[in-house]
């Protein structure tokens, strides 16, 4: 009760502004007690147009934009700059990949909680990796089975991220293994970043990289340290030249 009556007076006098500042005092706080982590923190405001943001434009993934305005979401929700950073990372080995997955096709169903809003154009970021992977082969997986689809050189199956019997039934079906990206853009919850992990971290080859995106502040430290534990992590917080608040505009990057 307490909690509606100071949200209904910061949004009648403050305009929200003091649930903005709330979010952004807990986040700091959360990124602050990261520790000892591989930690590296990336501004673009100075940001140039890169082949991959082109192409999310092209493809209306939400990974990243040359043109802000022409990248709002469902429900106000806007895109990342992720493609910034990956950029930096792939662009000198762009022919050499040759197989990545992705789980999170980008559903448009309003009834599945990883829900991109029925405006949302489902495949959207696989269709990216194909165009700048010109040699990949490119496999992707959802809980939607409606927006499964299949086309040149994109393979897409169903799966439940949070069930390990789905997770290894898709492998099974994928039957290919030595991936040299795995991402992780499904449920984003602890539950599910752990479990698609554990039961997919394996199929990645010798000196492969498996990447989490969208990692809340409020879970990024706890999945951090259990992931951390054995492997080499690099957590990654973006900040973009987008002015609205992206609270999971953060990777974690897990190098085989």
């Amino acid at each position: 009760m307490i909690k509606k009556i100071i949200g209904k007076i910061d949004r009648a006098i403050f305009f929200g502004l003091l649930k903005f500042l709330y979010i952004k005092l807990t986040d700091y706080q959360n990124l602050r007690s990261l520790g000892n982590f591989k930690y590296s923190y990336k501004n673009y405001y100075n940001y140039k147009k890169t082949l991959l943001s082109e192409l999310a434009d092209k493809y209306g993934t939400d990974k990243g934009f040359n043109i802000l305005e022409n990248r709002i979401f469902y429900n106000n929700w806007h895109p990342h700059n992720y493609t910034d950073y990956y950029s930096s990372l792939f662009d000198h080995a762009r022919e050499n990949v040759k197989k990545v997955f992705e789980c999170g096709i980008g559903t448009n169903n309003p009834n599945f909680p990883s829900s991109m809003g029925r405006e949302y154009s489902p495949g959207g970021s696989l269709k990216m990796w194909r165009d700048y992977f010109p040699n990949a082969e490119i496999y992707g997986a959802d809980i939607d089975k409606d927006i499964l689809f299949k086309s040149e050189r994109i393979k897409t199956f169903h799966v439940d991220q949070l069930d390990p019997s789905s997770l290894e039934k898709m492998w099974k079906n994928i039957n290919v293994d030595n991936f040299d990206i795995i991402i992780d853009d499904g449920l984003h919850t602890l539950e599910a970043g752990i479990c698609m992990f554990e039961n997919s971290f394996n199929k990645l080859r010798n000196g492969g990289i498996y990447i989490i995106e969208d990692v809340d502040p409020s879970y990024l430290k706890e999945l951090s340290i259990y992931l951390g534990v054995k492997n080499n992590i690099e957590i990654v917080v973006l900040k973009s030249k987008n002015k609205k608040l992206l609270r999971d505009n953060n990777l974690i990057v897990i190098r085989k």
